[in-house]
């Protein structure tokens, strides 16, 4: 190589290289401003409950979704008018979460309240006055030890992260169900602009006839989805990784699994997983991550899009290289994304076109899953 040639490639991975750390460290400090977001929320919802009213609309909200609903919605009962400092302050958070996780200012709410409630207890076995409302803590949810709460008085009260109590909680954290699927779309939005996602590649016969073949997820398992009592359900999304067709670059797109919500549970979605057609060798990897309600998804692009192809670096577009692209996404997620906001689960390697797998088991032994090759013919 000439010495040129050699100053402009050290030139690059540098940039590179500063790229990926100003990443990383931009997460943890996304990280820790959502975080803030909702201990600032819990703390406010709290304090209302001491207000006239409010507790009946927490408690109405919820009776038909303890699982979550939008604290939003939760407010418009309490104050339709929006008039009260709090529904503002509320409001105003909501926005600077959707900034900080890196979505269209416009769109839905985030915030959400969800009730923790024991088997035999009921919502309103609490009153008022001793109701707490809970925050999710910083760091790895695998490592966490306690969580803060909140009652009306304001008194910070320590809750044990792994044994759940025995008397309801109210939480106030982030619908990650909702940012999973904007965030996905972004992600997606972005390998298109950045030609690292193709446009669906239909095959067509000689009488004119159309067809597409798919490799459908039939059954799905999780050993360990990673998840404290406080954080409910899992929020999982698969990234699908291989070769491009024609050139030498990476083929990756994302998806959400969101009805993937607890593990040692069999869910049966039949969910479309790879849309072949645009992967070299008709192989391509998937890996199945877990979002905690951290993530900022213009980060997580950055990761797929720049990390990614510094961690190959230049390559022949060979059949081995498509393991090295799986191992590059994982390669070039920072650190901190494997804490609260995004868990690593598994990878399914060197899947193929039209080969049916059953029972298969992912990398990590945590996932479990059937797929079906199916084509579709117009």
């Amino acid at each position: 190589m000439k010495p040129q040639g050699l100053f402009r490639c050290c030139v690059t991975a540098l940039l590179l290289l500063t790229s990926a750390t100003a990443v990383a460290q931009t997460a943890h400090i996304e990280r820790a401003d959502v975080q803030a977001i909702t201990d600032a929320s819990a703390r406010d919802v709290a304090a209302l409950i001491a207000q006239p009213g409010f507790a009946t609309a927490v408690t109405g909200a919820l009776a038909a979704r303890p699982d979550g609903v939008p604290l939003a919605r939760v407010m418009a009962r309490f104050d339709p008018q929006a008039r009260t400092q709090a529904s503002r302050t509320l409001a105003a958070q909501d926005r600077q979460l959707r900034q900080k996780k890196g979505l269209p200012a416009a769109g839905a709410a985030l915030l959400q309240l969800r009730a923790y409630i024991p088997s035999g207890t009921r919502l309103t076995d609490v009153s008022a006055a001793q109701l707490w409302v809970a925050v999710l803590p910083r760091g790895d949810d695998r490592h966490w030890t306690t969580l803060n709460a909140y009652d009306p008085q304001g008194r910070r009260h320590t809750l044990d992260a792994r044994t759940a109590p025995a008397f309801p909680v109210l939480i106030v954290d982030v619908d990650t169900r909702t940012a999973v699927e904007e965030g996905m779309a972004v992600v997606n939005a972005g390998l298109q602009a950045r030609g690292l996602q193709s446009p669906d590649r239909i095959r067509l016969a000689a009488n004119g006839s159309a067809s597409l073949d798919l490799t459908r997820l039939d059954r799905i398992r999780l050993a360990d989805d990673q998840e404290p009592w406080a954080l409910g359900g899992a929020e999982v999304f698969a990234v699908v990784s291989g070769l491009q067709i024609g050139a030498a670059e990476p083929e990756m797109a994302t998806l959400t699994l969101p009805y993937l919500d607890h593990d040692n549970t069999d869910y049966t979605p039949g969910q479309p997983l790879v849309i072949w057609g645009n992967y070299r060798f008709d192989a391509a990897n998937v890996q199945l991550f877990e979002d905690d309600g951290d993530t900022n998804y213009q980060d997580l692009l950055v990761a797929l899009t720049d990390g990614v192809k510094a961690a190959l670096g230049a390559f022949a577009p060979e059949y081995a290289v498509i393991a090295d692209i799986a191992g590059a996404i994982l390669k070039a997620m920072p650190t901190t994304w494997f804490a609260n906001d995004t868990d690593y689960l598994d990878s399914f390697y060197l899947l193929q076109r039209g080969q049916a797998y059953t029972d298969r088991m992912g990398a990590a032994n945590n996932a479990k899953v059937t797929l079906t090759p199916v084509t579709l013919t117009e």
